[in-house]
């Protein structure tokens, strides 16, 4: 920002344009302060010759004397006062212009829109949330509920920034990193048959209508209730459809069918609903950070490597 122009003025109808930059605010500080050419130069780390010659160009420039001086001393003129006035204020917000400028590039400050399944909120993550939160103090932080696919698209339009998600095995270009692997359960109507066990084998949910998120919006949660199921020796019958988890416990409740979820939602469940262990064919959810890696914002590069998903 050394040379960039921050002030100009015309007189006379345009007779008279002066331009000055933070260089010539610099130089006539040091010397207004020092009132000495020697040791304004020294302090600005140039010798006095360039800088007797700036000053002299400024006047000329600005249409005024700014300093008396002869031999023996150096003093401000009344339009030299008065310029020391506005060069401090100008200088100053130069320096504030500057820090605002280095904590952006530094991503200590800015927005960080985030992206979430419902199902983060309850993975016993808290710490990780905490720890973003309180690291990234000066950052604006926009939190959006979306789901697992909605969140690659969003990410791919650069409509979020970071997205915590379900996501299966490959998720294209984006970059991931498991944040959480959570044990599934059977949820069932607290009516149910199979509600007094301790614990439910898979193949027991053979005959079950299954509540479940489409394909299209989980395809990571979709995919594991799938391969739990044949793993338990059977293909499931998916009746009922919602769009996020608590809508399908909320199904469940309501005694339409049962479901797989992680086993943390117990901490959030729906009256009428409880959650079973599974034996047979036990599976994980398994949650992760993504963001797209051409994303240059020096605020996510922050939050992934508080992620400990740097390098």
């Amino acid at each position: 920002m050394t040379g960039a122009a921050v002030w100009r003025r015309t007189q006379g109808g345009g007779s008279m344009k002066a331009t000055m930059e933070i260089r010539d605010l610099r130089m006539f500080m040091a010397l207004a302060e020092e009132l000495h050419f020697g040791r304004a130069a020294e302090r600005l780390r140039i010798s006095q010759p360039p800088l007797t010659k700036h000053i002299q160009q400024l006047e000329e420039q600005l249409g005024v004397m700014l300093f008396d001086r002869n031999k023996r001393r150096v003093r401000l003129t009344p339009a030299g006062a008065a310029l020391v006035q506005e060069a401090r204020r100008i200088l100053n917000q130069a320096e504030v212009a500057l820090q605002v400028v280095r904590r952006a590039q530094q991503g200590e400050t800015g927005t960080l829109r985030i992206g979430f399944v419902a199902a983060v909120v309850y993975i016993g993550i808290e710490t990780l949330f905490a720890r973003l939160h309180r690291e990234l103090a000066g950052v604006e932080t926009v939190w959006e509920e979306m789901g697992s696919s909605e969140q690659v698209e969003a990410l791919r339009k650069d409509r979020i920034d970071l997205g915590f998600a379900q996501v299966p095995m490959g998720v294209g270009e984006m970059a991931a990193h498991l944040v959480a692997s959570v044990p599934l359960a059977a949820a069932l109507p607290a009516t149910h048959r199979l509600a007094g066990r301790a614990k439910i084998d898979v193949a027991a949910l053979a005959d079950e209508p299954f509540i479940v998120i489409p394909r299209e919006s989980a395809p990571g949660y979709f995919d594991l209730t799938a391969a739990t199921c044949l793993a338990g020796g059977f293909s499931p019958n998916f009746r009922h459809y919602a769009k996020h988890l608590l809508s399908v416990i909320s199904l469940v409740a309501l005694g339409r069918g049962v479901a797989l979820v992680p086993r943390t939602l117990g901490t959030g469940a729906v009256p009428g609903v409880v959650l079973k262990p599974l034996t047979g064919a036990p599976a994980h959810a398994q949650y992760s950070a993504i963001w797209h890696p051409e994303n240059p914002s020096p605020v996510l590069a922050r939050a992934v490597a508080l992620l400990g998903a740097g390098g």
